[in-house]
């Protein structure tokens, strides 16, 4: 089907669009009765216009500077009723896979709308996306995997030589920590969950992924000493590809953790739980799997789902008719959103094909959503990802749960009360990306939170005339406090606000900038 993707949301305009605009052609729609004679002639364009239906025509120019002034001159002609550039089209992107028809969820979970911008792979510089899985083992010979698969391009591969230093030989994918090798094993669990996040799409073969040209990082794991050391290496990684400006490493940007151990809490695991924070300020997201048990985890625990880190997505299960599934956790503080795994079909082991569910199966869309949205043509995300990686991580994450569409079953059993939609949190990113052109100042996001001391204030603004003030009000609206703020990033502009000693609860923060106002709400703990 074609689609003209001119808006999205009403927000594309400067991101997307000029690229599809054609600057030499103009579309005249004139009123009725009024066409000049010469509409169609040299008195507009430097060469004949063409008549398109009634009263409308295409006219066209040698230079797209010539097309400018006539537009403008074009629209103070009372004669004319509307005028505009001419664009391309583009079809609305749907993969050739011939399994596809099975894939269901991944329209329904927003993927399909949200390819009409990008299909992911890599960020709009061309940096390849990096997708971190643990788990029991994976078939990285597949047919619709082995394309998919990330290489450490510091090993030479089979030379038996720890090339780039970091203790492990031949670590080319990942690494296999259960039995400390690069061959990873086999195992179905993994298979299908790498096959959601990242079979090759559009090749002719199989199924496809969230995202089409994944660069999957896989890491086999079977204890928690095996985990801790996984999410190490990935950190290392990305911790690289900062300090080389990108030229090693890799922007390993989300990780998937489709386990975990019932019943048991992050205070049971400090050290494993500390992680998800450590991931987070080096900018890595982890979306979670909750238990597949009809149970309350905010009561019962789960690990590591119930770990407080505002960098870890807990994601539950809803059936076909975005219902939480019978046998499915939840959790009005600790599970945040739902994805639709019932339903699902991917890649299986011995380049095989199947059905797959469980929660096991929900968060890997949620991880794939995670690597799809850093594709987005939005700079602020690129330069936040460049110069503050937290910040990047908490604006996606910001995103996603401000988007979901809502399921009066999730409702009071999720933070966010709605199943993963990404093409709504593509428009929810990129309405931060734009929203500076408005000249209104806003505060996009605010971390850590909760916080027992600073805090760091990311606003929407490139420039301001001066440093922001910051006014905290309590729960009551009474000020508690006002001070100066201390700049960290000059673009987008980026302030750390001083919260220590204040009393357990909810405030609002109130930035001041000559005459511009922002607030966000922040927890202090």
């Amino acid at each position: 089907m074609l689609r003209v993707v001119l808006l999205l949301g009403g927000l594309l305009v400067g991101v997307l669009l000029p690229a599809q605009r054609i600057e030499t052609r103009l579309i005249c729609h004139w009123v009725p009765g009024s066409v000049p004679r010469d509409a169609g002639r040299a008195k507009y364009p430097a060469q004949p216009g063409r008549q398109l239906a009634e009263n409308i025509t295409l006219l066209t120019f040698t230079d797209a500077a010539t097309a400018e002034a006539t537009r403008a001159i074009l629209r103070r002609n009372p004669a004319v009723r509307s005028v505009q550039y001419d664009w391309k089209v583009t079809f609305r992107s749907t993969p050739n896979d011939p399994l596809y028809a099975s894939q269901s969820n991944l329209r329904r979970s927003g993927f399909e709308a949200a390819w009409d911008l990008t299909t992911g792979g890599t960020t709009p510089d061309g940096t390849p996306i990096v997708t971190a899985v643990l788990d029991g083992g994976f078939d990285v010979d597949h047919e619709d995997l082995r394309a998919s698969l990330w290489t450490n391009a510091a090993e030479i591969p089979g030379d038996g030589v720890d090339n780039d230093g970091n203790g492990l030989v031949d670590d080319l994918h990942g690494w296999d920590y259960a039995a400390g090798s690069g061959s990873l094993g086999t195992d179905t669990h993994g298979t299908q969950v790498a096959g959601i996040i990242g079979a090759r799409g559009d090749n002719d073969t199989g199924v496809a992924g969230t995202n089409w040209q994944s660069q999957l990082m896989l890491f086999t794991i079977a204890t928690v000493s095996d985990i801790i050391a996984a999410y190490g290496y990935i950190i290392e990684q990305r911790s690289l590809h900062l300090r080389s400006a990108g030229q090693q490493g890799a922007l390993v940007v989300a990780t998937n953790a489709s386990f975990g151990i019932e019943g048991a809490t992050c205070a049971d695991f400090p050290v494993w739980g500390d992680m998800y924070d450590r991931l987070g300020e080096a900018g890595i997201l982890t979306a979670a799997s909750v238990v597949n048990l009809a149970r309350d985890v905010d009561l019962a625990g789960d690990m590591p789902t119930d770990c407080p880190s505002e960098f870890l997505l807990g994601v539950t299960n809803v059936d076909t008719d975005d219902r939480l599934f019978p046998s499915a956790g939840y959790g009005s503080e600790h599970v945040d959103l739902g994805a639709p795994g019932e339903g699902s079909y991917t890649t299986r082991p011995g380049n095989r094909y199947g059905s797959f569910g469980s929660t096991s199966a929900a968060a890997p869309y949620v991880t794939g959503a995670i690597s799809l949205l850093y594709a987005s043509p939005c700079p602020l995300l690129h330069q936040l990802a460049r110069g503050d990686p937290p910040a990047a991580a908490l604006l996606v994450r910001k995103s996603l749960l401000a988007s979901v569409d809502e399921s009066p079953s999730l409702q009071f059993r999720t933070s966010s009360g709605g199943r993963l939609n990404v093409a709504a949190a593509q428009r929810e990113l990129l309405r931060y990306c734009t929203v500076e052109k408005s000249g209104n100042l806003e505060a996009v996001s605010v971390y850590p939170s909760p916080t027992s001391g600073s805090v760091r204030i990311i606003t929407n603004a490139a420039t301001l005339a001066e440093v922001p003030e910051v006014e905290v009000y309590d729960a009551l609206g009474r000020r508690v406090r006002r001070g100066p703020t201390v700049l960290t990033s000059i673009f987008p502009v980026t302030v750390e606000a001083d919260l220590a000693g204040l009393p357990g609860g909810w405030y609002l923060l109130r930035l001041r900038s000559d005459s511009q106002r922002a607030s966000i709400p922040v927890l202090v703990r």
